[in-house]
């Protein structure tokens, strides 16, 4: 059998599409992409992909998720996914696909039903979740979520691409009653490194901080690793990607801070580091935990999901949160130091690290999604 793949990516930050990315690798057949922004640019280069009308909250020029902001156009969502559906729904009677692939949005689940299509969703925040953890705001988490819960149960299989309890790093953002029958934990969306890599011994600590995420919020961290980089000591070598695709040549190095547009050499810097610094998301700590590196994480400001995974990633013993409010240069210099110090941290992410490489993600995931098409699955 031919299989049509059809991806419907959310298209904020690189971690939706380059997990969406690193799936449609590892599937046979055509596959076709629709999302906006970055994540359409970069589908673009790969594959056949449509535009589609873009469903994000408001961020403010500090670099904070906005919730006054987002709430006062609470109508605006609405209106936008009707006529994303109608997109949806039209993108999906033309391809005709096996089946709908969604990651982490509702309008194409709705839009297979109606066209009686078959579909999964890859998702690792189910509810949103509130940055402030007082009674009234968790009761409103809850009720959001679970009627969210029952959008979310359209699809006939619901992925959380993350190590199965009680090691997932999504454990806060996953906890609905409503979709946990349906939820398989399939590992990590992330290739094993390369053992071929190799990497030059010049006795220096190379920190690797991929910086993803909305463009407004991402000039505060990075001028906070730039006054960093320039307070360590000469034996440290620091990396910054600023994750920007129109920036692409951009290079800079004086041979202790190195900062690059858009790296095409992800792979031999994750592996040559010693320590990552990095933002919230999931599908980057997941990658650090598969290359088996200990992290700081600066999570995104007011954004629930990424403060929560932080959280999880220093329960774990595998890293540190901070926040970029109010970390000064020699507070972020203090913390590498422990981090690169203290050989707990390094134990703790190679065990993670040995259990998450010995899942066969790609299989599975791969099985799961052709034994739907076949009627095999669940």
């Amino acid at each position: 059998m031919s299989y049509k793949w059809y991806f419907s990516v959310y298209g904020t930050g690189l971690g939706h599409i380059a997990r969406s990315l690193w799936l449609a690798r590892h599937l046979n057949g055509d596959k076709y992409f629709s999302s906006w922004g970055e994540a359409l640019k970069i589908a673009s280069l790969s594959y056949t992909s449509f535009e589609a009308t873009p469903l994000d909250v408001v961020w403010t020029e500090e670099g904070r998720m906005s919730f006054k902001k987002t709430l006062k156009g609470f109508y605006k969502p609405f209106s936008t996914l009707a006529l994303q559906i109608r997109e949806e729904k039209k993108r999906i009677n033309w391809i005709n696909p096996s089946l709908v692939i969604s990651d982490s949005r509702l309008s194409p689940l709705i839009a297979s039903r109606l066209s009686r299509k078959k579909s999964v969703l890859i998702i690792n925040q189910a509810k949103i979740l509130f940055p402030l953890r007082k009674n009234v705001y968790l009761f409103l988490e809850r009720l959001f979520g679970e009627t969210l819960g029952v959008l979310w149960d359209l699809a006939d299989v619901i992925i959380s691409p993350d190590l199965p309890p009680p090691y997932n790093i999504s454990k806060f953002s996953m906890e609905l009653k409503t979709i946990e029958k349906k939820v398989v934990y399939t590992g990590f969306f992330a290739d094993i490194p390369n053992k071929k890599v190799e990497c030059k011994n010049d006795g220096k600590y190379k920190i690797y901080a991929p910086i993803s995420g909305p463009a407004p919020t991402k000039k505060l961290i990075v001028d906070l690793l730039i006054k960093t980089a320039r307070l360590l000591p000469e034996n440290y070598q620091v990396t910054i990607s600023m994750g920007d695709l129109s920036k692409k040549s951009y290079r800079f190095d004086d041979g202790k801070l190195r900062i690059i547009g858009w790296d095409e050499n992800r792979e031999i810097n994750m592996t040559c580091s010693d320590a990552l610094i990095v933002r919230g998301g999931l599908t980057t700590i997941g990658e650090g935990i598969i290359y088996g590196k200990p992290m700081v994480v600066f999570p995104i400001a007011l954004h629930g999901e990424q403060e929560q995974n932080a959280h999880r990633v220093q329960e774990l013993g595998i890293g540190l949160y901070m926040d970029q409010y109010k970390t000064k240069p020699g507070d972020l210099q203090n913390s590498l130091t422990l981090l690169l110090n203290d050989d707990q941290f390094k134990k703790k992410v190679e065990k993670l690290s040995k259990f998450a490489r010995s899942i066969n993600t790609p299989e599975r995931v791969k099985t799961i999604m052709e034994d739907l098409v076949y009627g095999k699955y669940p």
